[in-house]
């Protein structure tokens, strides 16, 4: 029997089976390339990136994402299909007949012996057993009675439908969500799409979302004495601007819903909060917004909400400084014997903005004891268009200044820059000075050796008293209360001995008298010079604290000033001791002993020289010393100090951030960075470095290491010829 009446039926059905398996596979590879579109496009919203379609290449990856999903679906679906036999197509078409019980699986054993005979034709007992069972005529009528009572176009459409349904709805799912998607972020972005939004929600009163803040444009613009053009910065984080600048931020979409300026720096952390952050109010402009503030003397952060996302702008405002002036003629002081000839005068200026003019300034004083007279005389005055650099000349004609003998003539430079403000200092050089000498200043005088002073001895004194009252203090434990006041008072009577023949010396200096334990009184007919005021000495005309002041501005008294002190601190000290209280005694004999060391200094003659030249026999000393094996300790590193320490936690912070949030991390790197630029320049280049590897995009861990190194003093040293390394 031929077999063209039912195996083409069956086949037929295979193949469409086989169909159906890889279209559900092809549903099934769109569903999961959408569904990963979403949600790598979800988690870029949530981080406040844009859509992926505006990267670039995306449309490649895209592609080769879905075409390798689609080989993995279809390699499934292959092996799926390979199961989908003639045999099994048959028994298909019977679950779904209608024909009686007797009928069940007629067309199953039909087909497989018409399969059997065309797999294995010669196999003689296989193949006459196959064709007795094709060949039956009760065999054949049932299985066309089961293909007589089956529609089975009718019942594919049904498989069809059961088996695609689910699929085509995930995929539909997935194409409706990135529909709204798309008209969320359109709306979002304050286009035209807001409509589209609405719609979709079905709340024509909800608001879009705002979307995070994106690129923004810098505009600096200096203050106008300063003849700059504004300068267009771009999308930057960092401005570094002079005080009193305009710094403008424009970009587009919705206005930013928050934007706080707040002051950095050790000054800002004792303000109070309502000082050091202020609230900016943006304005629209076109399309757009526009925030606007100007530089202070110290680093401002500006920063900005919007979208739940915030934008940090860092303003490192810097005061003008007043311009560097320095003196280059006359270079030194000079003595001239008459008021003759001129003195060529020379100055060099400099301004980090513009200069605007220059001049010297001489003051020449007159007169001598308690008459004075200044004068001031301008001269070599130039004006300067905004240069950065220049240089002064003059010449001072000596006669012309009407000079005498005693005169004395300072001169300085001094310049300014454009600065507007009144209150503007001068920027001023160092002084020179030049005298004309008087006539008495070339006698000769002769000098007649001298014992040592009693001052020299005072000291030795004084110093053993404290040690001795230092260690009755520590004995103070161990002794009864008798033994202490009467060791007590003994160094109570040798301090009042000190002290008469420190008191001598005074009064011997300032009032000729021998001795200063008499009474001495300011009505008593002559002036001393000091006297006596409860027990101290203290300066003629009331001054008890035994302090110069104005007035007081004789050689003399200048000199002798630290004996007073000493005196006076010795008083106190010997009232102590009496009281049988060393301790207390103890911080005014320090005080006393200190008076008379500036005493001896203030007495002493300190004569130039060259120092002698030191020769070092190398040759004799070179390996001259002794190997003893032991290594010195590493010495443990010192602790750092609180500020310190606080940025070396920010620093390891912010490097752990860059792993996660490469944004936040630059924002906390460039406040660390403007906070440090005042007291720790070093360490805040090192964090422009490491802010710099971070903008380029390349791997910063270099820069965390030299900015850590830096903050706490470590010197690296590279490997070298000697053991200890050589320095760099």
């Amino acid at each position: 029997m031929s077999d063209t009446t039912f195996l083409p039926t069956v086949a037929g059905v295979r193949r469409a089976l086989t169909r159906l398996v890889y279209v559900r596979a092809t549903l099934l590879a769109c569903g999961i390339a959408l569904s990963a579109w979403i949600v790598v496009d979800g988690v870029g919203l949530a981080r406040g990136d844009g859509p992926i379609v505006a990267a670039r290449g995306t449309g490649m990856v895209v592609a080769i994402a879905l075409v390798a999903t689609l080989l993995v679906s279809w390699v499934l679906a292959a092996n799926h299909a390979r199961r989908i036999t003639d045999i099994r197509a048959a028994l298909w078409i019977e679950e779904r007949a209608s024909a009686v019980p007797t009928a069940s699986f007629a067309l199953v054993t039909l087909v497989e012996a018409l399969v059997g005979l065309r797999t294995s034709p010669d196999e003689a007992s296989a193949n006459t057993a196959a064709r007795a069972t094709a060949e039956s005529p009760l065999l054949q009528a049932s299985a066309r009675a089961v293909l007589a009572q089956t529609d089975v176009p009718h019942a594919l459409r049904r498989s069809a439908r059961h088996q695609l349904l689910g699929p085509t709805l995930f995929v539909a799912g997935a194409l409706v969500v990135l529909l709204i998607g798309a008209l969320v972020r359109r709306s979002a972005a304050g286009g035209t799409g807001g409509a589209g939004f609405r719609a979709v929600t079905g709340d024509s009163a909800l608001a879009p979302p705002a979307p995070p803040l994106g690129a923004w444009q810098v505009r600096v613009e200096a203050p106008a004495y300063m003849r700059r053009a504004p300068q267009q910065l771009g999308d930057v984080q960092h401005v570094a601007a002079v005080s009193g600048s305009t710094v403008q931020l424009r970009g587009t979409g919705p206005m930013p819903e928050h934007v706080i300026a707040r002051l950095v720096g050790d000054a800002a952390d004792t303000l109070a909060r309502a000082r050091r952050e202020r609230v900016v109010m943006p304005t629209t402009e076109g399309n757009g917004w526009l925030v606007r503030t100007v530089a202070t003397d110290g680093p401002v952060t500006l920063r900005l909400d919007r979208g739940g996302r915030a934008r940090l702008l860092v303003i490192e405002g810097r005061a003008d400084s007043i311009p560097a002036v320095s003196l280059l003629q006359p270079a030194r002081d000079s003595v001239f014997r008459t008021a003759e000839g001129s003195v060529p005068l020379a100055a060099s200026v400099r301004d980090d903005i513009g200069l605007a003019q220059a001049r010297f300034e001489l003051i020449v004083s007159s007169g001598e004891g308690e008459r004075f007279t200044a004068r001031t005389v301008p001269l070599g005055a130039r004006t300067f268009a905004g240069d950065r650099t220049g240089t002064i000349r003059a010449t001072v004609d000596l006669a012309a200044l009407n000079l005498v003998s005693g005169d004395i003539v300072h001169v300085r430079a001094i310049a300014r820059d454009a600065h507007p403000a009144a209150s503007r200092e001068y920027g001023s050089s160092e002084t020179r000075s030049f005298r004309i000498a008087r006539a008495a200043e070339y006698d000769s005088v002769a000098v007649e050796p001298a014992p040592p002073p009693e001052v020299d001895k005072s000291l030795l004194s004084q110093r053993m008293l404290l040690m001795l009252t230092e260690k009755l203090e520590k004995q103070r434990a161990s002794l009864a209360r008798t033994a202490l006041l009467s060791e007590s008072i003994k160094l109570a009577r040798d301090q009042g001995r000190l002290r008469q023949a420190v008191g001598d010396v005074v009064f011997q200096r300032l009032s000729g008298d021998a001795s200063g334990e008499h009474a001495h009184t300011a009505g008593d007919g002559h002036d001393h010079g000091v006297e006596q005021q409860q027990g101290k000495l203290a300066l003629s005309g009331g001054n008890a604290g035994g302090v110069l002041e104005e007035g007081d501005d004789s050689p003399v008294i200048a000199i002798n000033q630290p004996l007073l002190e000493a005196y006076n601190a010795m008083w106190d000290a010997g009232r102590a001791l009496e009281q049988g209280d060393p301790r207390a005694a103890i911080p005014h004999m320090r005080l006393a002993l200190a008076a008379i060391e500036r005493a001896r200094s203030a007495e002493r003659l300190y004569l130039r020289g060259k120092p002698p030249t030191v020769i070092i026999d190398i040759a004799k000393v070179r390996l001259a010393g002794k190997d003893t094996g032991a290594t010195n300790l590493r010495r443990a590193r010192e602790a750092l100090p609180p500020r310190e320490a606080r940025r070396a936690a920010r620093l390891v912070v912010a490097a752990q951030l860059v792993t996660r949030d490469v944004s936040a991390a630059r924002d906390s790197l460039a406040v660390l960075r403007v906070e440090a630029l005042s007291d720790s320049p070093a360490f805040a280049a090192a964090v422009g470095a490491a802010l710099d590897a971070l903008g380029r995009g390349g791997d910063a861990t270099d820069a965390f290491v030299r900015a850590r190194r830096v903050l706490g003093g470590v010197v690296r040293t590279e490997a070298g010829a000697w053991s200890r390394g050589v320095p760099r």
